[in-house]
């Protein structure tokens, strides 16, 4: 695999972990930390477009890399009702990056607010997780995401989204989730590229795969 298709693939896989962190939040009212650390922490690295320097390796993302294998498996897109879910919350994370990247307003108010929020970091003992990390990412989220014309509907246990704090972190992951989105499709990717390109999408994901076993 060349190093742009392993960077794209690596991408594209945190936009997907992003969506099955969302669906897990949205479900369970609990997410894996560790993968909302990861993604969390690219949402405030400015100065790089290698996934590897912003995500780690592969292993960081091994949620975002099986969930993107489970939704473009089994005789085409997943059937599955969590993959189903899972692919829907990440072609609209796509969606929203598209609409977001047409507005040099928001780009901008939310460029100062990611990096306000950067400087407050130390202010949390620089733990990315901490609960006021999360609100300042998800005040942002809907500062400007939020005023976008589509809205991405979460899907889940009414009870777990209605729980304080859960909401903010499924509005931060989904920050992240864009975060990748603008990164994957700044190394090519592109959205059709899900449909008429899945098996090369696959081919590429299962050496990444191959890694994290």
């Amino acid at each position: 695999m060349s190093s742009i298709h392993r960077q794209k693939t690596l991408a594209l896989a945190a936009v997907f972990q992003a969506a099955a962190l969302a669906d897990n939040l949205a479900r369970r009212g609990t997410a894996d930390i560790q993968a909302v650390k990861v993604l969390l922490e690219s949402v405030i690295v400015f100065d790089t477009d290698n996934p590897e320097a912003i995500y780690g390796s592969p292993q960081q993302l091994t949620i975002g890399l099986r969930a993107l294998e489970g939704c473009l498996t089994v005789g085409g897109f997943n059937d599955n009702e969590n993959y189903t879910n899972q692919l829907q919350y990440a072609l609209g994370i796509i969606q929203l990056e598209s609409q977001l990247r047409k507005s040099d307003k928001l780009l901008n108010t939310l460029r100062t607010r990611l990096e306000l929020a950067q400087k407050q970091l130390a202010h949390f003992d620089n733990d990315i997780n901490a609960q006021g990390m999360i609100n300042n990412f998800a005040g942002a989220y809907v500062d400007t995401v939020g005023t976008l014309r589509f809205r991405l509907q979460i899907k889940g246990n009414q009870q777990k989204l209605q729980t304080v704090g859960v909401p903010e972190q499924v509005r931060a992951v989904l920050l992240a989730g864009i975060r990748a989105a603008w990164l994957w499709k700044r190394l090519g990717g592109r959205r059709w590229h899900l449909l008429l390109t899945r098996s090369q999408i696959l081919e590429e994901l299962r050496v990444l795969i191959k890694e994290v076993r």
